[in-house]
């Protein structure tokens, strides 16, 4: 999908493919889907619930996002419409929406982490982990996706993705992690790319460490950007 800026989230999801028949349509469905995003923020769990709090908020959504009929959704639509949409599709739609937010002041930096949602769970009930790509200087995540197999495969999680975070944020120079993502293939996919990272080291990766602090301990302005040999760390 085209990765032009929309001026707003409403505007974005405009954009999507509604997979409903069009006979019984009464809701249009980017304001069903702008309605549970809006839901969900505010942290109603359910689509019963959500319907609830639109029915009392209704005043309020019902111009604001579009509707056009006098009652809110009842929670059994925003279940067929939620469930038959393209995630895919919505995606791109959130990533143009940030774009536009950030055409002006573009992200330079951003960091990579692994949360549990306290909200998102999987099909046999339990919490839902995923890696997140946060620009703190935006107070935006750029993007999110699931890890299905342990914390351990988030950097393989990352590698995955990394061509499409770029893509989708040309801007975006230098990523940053825990000593989790400290790994050679990850760290040479980022250069591939063109970017920077910054890394955090442990001392469960001894060699390495030794090497940093070998590197860095006879470092001087002048020899900032000197080469190392890796783990004795002389200067080259």
């Amino acid at each position: 999908m085209s990765m032009s800026p929309a001026p707003t989230l409403l505007a974005a999801l405009q954009g999507l493919t509604d997979p409903r028949c069009r006979r019984g349509v009464r809701h249009p469905f980017a304001a069903v889907l702008a309605l549970t995003f809006l839901g969900l923020l505010c942290r109603r769990t359910d689509f019963a619930t959500i319907a609830r709090w639109a029915k009392a908020h209704w005043d309020a959504l019902r111009p604001a996002l579009g509707f056009t009929r006098r009652y809110a959704p009842h929670a059994t639509t925003l279940t067929r419409v939620t469930a038959r949409y393209s995630l895919a599709e919505f995606q791109g739609a959130l990533c143009r929406w940030l774009a536009g937010l950030l055409a002006h002041e573009p992200v330079r930096t951003a960091a990579v982490d692994g949360k549990t949602s306290k909200q998102g769970h999987d099909a046999d009930g339990d919490p839902i982990h995923v890696l997140n790509v946060f620009a703190h200087d935006a107070r935006l995540c750029l993007a999110q996706w699931a890890v299905g197999d342990g914390k351990e495969t988030e950097p393989e999680v990352l590698k995955a993705h990394l061509a499409e975070l770029f893509a989708a944020y040309p801007s975006l120079q230098v990523l940053t992690g825990d000593a989790l993502f400290c790994q050679r293939p990850l760290a040479r996919l980022i250069v591939g790319h063109g970017r920077d990272y910054l890394l955090a080291i442990k001392d469960n990766q001894p060699d390495l460490l030794e090497a940093a602090r070998a590197a860095f301990a006879g470092a001087r302005p002048g020899t900032a950007d000197a080469g190392t040999r890796e783990k004795k760390g002389a200067s080259s």
